[in-house]
């Protein structure tokens, strides 16, 4: 009789009960599984959308190389900057070593391979001292921006090194790579009022070793050559802006104005004939306003203009010379900041 009830209306009830039992069991774990997968899967898109910059550099076999014995795998971003200005810079700008040269190429190729990956403004912890670092290599970075330098083409493949010569030592870097990593520098004002700087005194460096003369001629090639560098100067602002939400453009603008306008002092300018460098660098300064304009880019843009009319100027060319080899690097300005813009946007 116990047999039967077993086996009988109780029996399956118990069957019943435990296959549904087992059946909510499955149910549970499918939907535990589903919510960790899912998890993992937000987690992950999550982690892309937002990469860690200096994560990726310290894992990065070249910075270690760069950093030496100051490499440590858990720098913090401002750590991680300040380990690299030290690195990379020599007693004066573009003053370095030979090893302090192949240091910044180091760090230049990992930040190009990380920013190739995942393009992403860096934090400014680690965009000042970099940028800082970067502008005592103005020198360098003039050549990889104006075309025309095969040596510095040849030397840009990661396999080749820095190297030496009689002015000292240099290195080499990817056109678009350089200027990725100044746009993501940029982001900051102060890195990217760093990085401006350092080219607007190479250019005028540029403007003081010609050879004295009126001559529309003789003096030609040359605005045309250093407003490339300032053009492309130009677009990396573009971008940087470009990449900070709109509500902090105005306070970026401001910052990076501030910054430029600063040491333009209000006694005399510095002689040309004494001083030709520090006479064209503080004569542009003179003529940036004290307050933010409308669009600073839009005055930025004049500055490759204004230069050449303060060093022709300042050489005693004629108003006619001054107008056309002004006109000339504007336009080649325009050039290069729209060339620049398009390999930055892809």
């Amino acid at each position: 009789m116990a047999l039967e009830t077993v086996g009988g209306r109780d029996g399956r009830s118990v069957v019943k009960q435990a296959k549904n039992s087992g059946a909510r069991t499955a149910i549970v774990a499918l939907c535990i599984g589903g919510l960790l997968a899912g998890l993992g899967s937000w987690l992950y898109f999550d982690s892309r959308e937002e990469p860690d910059p200096c994560r990726q550099l310290l894992q990065h076999e070249r910075v270690s190389t760069a950093l030496a014995a100051e490499y440590q795998p858990d720098l913090s971003c401002g750590d991680l900057g300040r380990a690299i200005e030290h690195a990379t810079t020599g007693s004066r700008p573009e003053q370095q070593s030979l090893s302090q040269a192949q240091a910044m190429k180091d760090v230049l190729v990992a930040m190009g391979d990380v920013l190739e990956d995942e393009p992403a403004p860096l934090e400014r912890q680690l965009a000042d001292p970099v940028a800082k670092a970067l502008a005592g290599y103005a020198g360098d970075i003039f050549a990889i921006l104006v075309p025309g330098d095969t040596e510095y083409v040849r030397r840009a493949l990661p396999s080749q090194g820095a190297w030496e010569d009689a002015e000292g030592a240099h290195m080499s870097v990817p056109h678009d790579s350089l200027i990725r990593i100044m746009a993501s520098l940029s982001v900051s004002p102060e890195a990217y009022a760093s990085l401006r700087e350092a080219m607007t005194h190479e250019v005028a460096q540029k403007f003081a070793a010609v050879p004295r003369t009126t001559s529309e001629k003789k003096l030609s090639p040359y605005p045309s050559i250093t407003a490339w560098a300032l053009g492309s100067m130009d677009a990396v602002a573009h971008a940087a802006r470009d990449g900070i939400g709109e509500d902090k453009r105005g306070s970026w603008e401001a910052k990076v104005l501030t910054r430029l306008s600063s040491g333009a002092p209000k006694p005399p300018i510095p002689s040309y004939d004494e001083e030709p460098v520090d006479h064209i660098v503080v004569s542009w300064k003179r003529t940036l306003p004290s307050d933010s304009p409308d669009d600073l880019l839009k005055l930025l843009e004049k500055q490759s203009a204004e230069l050449v009319r303060i060093w022709t100027a300042s050489l005693g060319a004629d108003s006619t010379v001054q107008a056309s080899l002004a006109d000339d690097a504007a336009d080649r300005a325009w050039s290069a900041r729209r060339s620049t813009l398009r390999e930055l946007r892809g």
